[in-house]
């Protein structure tokens, strides 16, 4: 049996995961989907967030855990966990990079996404008066992130949104190959992506190769297909 911790994307919390959990819990795996600082029911304000924060709330929860952890990365959330193997690589057993951002050493995610100037997710983010978080426009989302999802989980997902830092897409990530380097790397590609457009996507990968899974679905597969992320998730932590 195998422990995953699963990390989410932009403006979203761990309660994306909501179908993926006990799915894992059912087959005998340890399961954590924390909410980053900020996101989900984070006391934490968005716009006092930083990477660093990220790092440093997962840290803890990694240092608790018995076994390497299955590190598990949605959108947005493959910065963090990028930077979270740069600090904690022996306590991880593989990264996933679920329709990731991949870094490269020294960019930001900001850098990362510009290799694709048509994205649609930027056409729909409205940066907040202060310049520290963003939002996305609500007739944009449901086609961004749920294009595949059905009206209930779309719903339910939409209501729960948060403001995103805007600090995680604009900090460089240092990345080393002693240490990020050194832990197996996964891409699960999703092909019907509307925010992380799968040209992007194997753009990335082929910047910093990864074994690579494909997914026929959208931008969240933990909604629309979480039976058949649970099989690669397990076949990942068996390799």
């Amino acid at each position: 049996m195998a422990t995953f911790m699963l990390v989410h994307g932009a403006a979203h919390g761990g309660w994306c995961w909501e179908k993926v959990v006990p799915l894992l819990e059912a087959h005998g795996h340890r399961v954590c989907a924390p909410d980053l600082p900020g996101m989900g029911k984070d006391q934490m304000p968005p716009a006092n967030v930083t990477l660093a924060d990220n790092v440093e709330k997962l840290s803890r929860l990694l240092d608790k855990m018995d076994e390497p952890v299955v590190l598990v990365g949605h959108s947005l959330g493959g910065i963090t966990i990028s930077a979270l193997a740069e600090a904690r690589r022996r306590k991880l057993k593989a990264l996933v990079y679920l329709c990731a951002i991949l870094p490269q050493p020294g960019k930001t995610g900001r850098d990362m996404s510009s290799l694709d100037p048509s994205a649609m997710w930027r056409l729909s983010r409205q940066v907040s008066p202060d310049g520290l978080t963003y939002t996305f426009a609500r007739d944009r989302i449901p086609g961004l992130f749920y294009a595949d999802v059905s009206p209930e989980d779309r719903y339910r997902a939409m209501e729960r949104l948060r403001p995103q830092p805007l600090s995680i897409s604009t900090t460089p990530v240092t990345l080393t190959e002693e240490r990020f380097g050194s832990v197996p790397r996964w891409y699960i590609e999703c092909i019907f992506d509307n925010a992380v457009k799968i040209s992007l996507q194997r753009q990335m990968v082929k910047l910093t190769p990864c074994k690579v899974i494909s997914m026929e679905c959208g931008h969240s597969p933990f909604y629309s297909n979480p039976e058949e992320l649970v099989e690669h998730l397990e076949a990942i932590a068996q390799a």
